[in-house]
């Protein structure tokens, strides 16, 4: 393991180096640059309820209706070595290239500017998950387009402050980190923890309210995965998978600074100090309505009756140059079946951290641990697994000055304890598809190494 480390420590050095002289090309720390930087920022693509600035639209039309195109990609190399166990008789390595996100969105105004919309498709495998469970619904690593977002938001007192309503399907802002959008995670990607309890991307209807210290908003909806589930985007009001109803609700508090500052995790240099303190609860059931019953992909039995809470407590800290987040997620299931019920409550906490050495170069790290209940866990006869570690370490070189827009990150993750029972492939229970995380289970140890060119534009 340090000969390991090392090793990547010294690429991760590389990476950067390497980097430094594409930041230098064309002078991008003129005032053009700058300018171009401050208006990247600006664009309303990451949390829906804190962008509030007026973007700029690059094609108007008639009554004040527009268009704006945005594409994100990250193309990424990824290593991953697990010790023998279980299914393995040696140890293990996988490494190859992928594209986890190729995201095209199309955001503007409906006549009014205060009616606005998105539309965003992805051809790569991380945004829904789509190795979770039993034969996932669709096929991942084929490169076919997939529906993320397409709903209409109206803003009722302007761009700004005030009430909002949003209809359609988009992520639910339950937790901090799915709420941030992809392209602004200070990490390569989001923790395993948040793939494993998040709801992801849901059908419903949002009512919000943002003021100048407090921003809440009520979601009504189809629910959302949980730990056992399928995604349910995009799916039909009949699908199994859907629950009967979902009732959600997230609040903020800004303790200081402004709302735009929190759509990103990191802080550059000489930024303003922020901190907002927020909290969140998701609640869903299944079984009251046709289709009455749900097969969890890792039972054979059917469920008469589902109910899943969700919640969450996070605190967002930035500082001149260097940032913390701190989220505490619970999960607690209700399976009711024609002889017995299983009721499992799952935990995860999630400590997250970045710091400039320079103005361009981010260093960061986070440690996560989650809590499979014990009773789930012994339904399948797992030998351990009850407690997860993950410690990931990494550093970014941002190749335009004070912007996501293009950078090139690098970062290792050790997962000290065995994920056997968030195993991935046709039998999956939770982990996600390792396009997100790059993990692929079945092993009581994974080391991953990961380096990411992303642009977004």
């Amino acid at each position: 393991m340090n000969t390991r480390c090392a090793t990547l420590t010294t690429a991760l050095a590389l990476t950067i180096a390497v980097a430094a002289p594409i930041a230098d090309a064309g002078d991008l720390a003129s005032e053009r640059a700058h300018r171009d930087a401050a208006r990247l920022r600006a664009q309303p693509q990451g949390d829906q309820r804190f962008n509030t600035d007026q973007p700029g639209w690059l094609v108007e039309r008639a009554e004040n209706t527009s268009i704006r195109l945005s594409v994100l990609s990250q193309f990424r190399y990824t290593y991953s070595e697990r010790n023998s166990m279980f299914v393995m008789e040696d140890n293990e390595s996988t490494i190859g290239f992928s594209q986890p996100r190729i995201r095209l969105a199309m955001d503007g105004t409906i006549v009014s500017s205060q009616l606005n919309y998105r539309v965003s498709f992805d051809f790569g495998d991380a945004a829904l998950s789509r190795g979770r469970g039993n034969d996932p619904l669709l096929e991942g690593g084929t490169g076919t387009a997939r529906l993320l977002d397409a709903y209409a938001q109206y803003n009722f007192e302007g761009r700004r402050e005030g009430y909002y309503l949003r209809v359609g399907q988009f992520a639910n802002s339950l937790f901090t980190e799915e709420a941030i959008d992809a392209k602004h995670q200070q990490t390569i990607d989001r923790s395993l923890s948040s793939e494993i309890f998040g709801p992801g991307y849901t059908q419903g209807i949002a009512l919000g309210r943002v003021t100048k210290d407090f921003a809440w908003e009520l979601l009504v909806s189809d629910g959302g995965r949980f730990v056992g589930s399928r995604e349910v985007d995009n799916t039909a009001f009949l699908n199994e998978n859907e629950a009967d109803l979902g009732l959600g609700l997230r609040v903020d508090w800004k303790l200081m600074g402004h709302w735009d500052q929190f759509a990103d995790f990191s802080n550059f240099r000489g930024a303003d100090r922020g901190a907002k303190l927020g909290a969140g609860v998701l609640y869903q059931f299944t079984g009251q309505s046709n289709p009455g019953q749900y097969t969890p992909p890792f039972l054979a039995a059917t469920a008469e009756s589902t109910q899943v809470v969700t919640w969450t407590l996070d605190y967002q800290y930035e500082g001149d140059g260097w940032n913390f987040f701190a989220a505490y997620y619970g999960q607690f299931v209700d399976f009711v079946f024609e002889v017995g019920r299983l009721d499992p409550w799952h935990n995860a906490l999630v400590f997250q951290g970045g710091w400039f050495i320079n103005d361009d170069i981010e260093l960061y790290g986070r440690f996560e641990t989650f809590w499979i209940d014990k009773d789930f866990r012994n339904g399948f006869g797992v030998p351990d697994g009850f407690i997860h570690r993950i410690l990931t370490l990494g550093a970014t070189r941002y190749l335009l000055p004070e912007s996501h827009a293009a950078k090139i990150s690098a970062d290792i993750s050790y997962a000290f304890d065995s994920l056997f029972v968030l195993s991935v492939g046709p039998d999956s229970i939770a982990l996600p598809d390792p396009a997100t995380t790059g993990f692929t289970g079945l092993s009581n140890e994974e080391f991953v190494a990961r380096i990411q060119l992303q642009f977004a534009f």
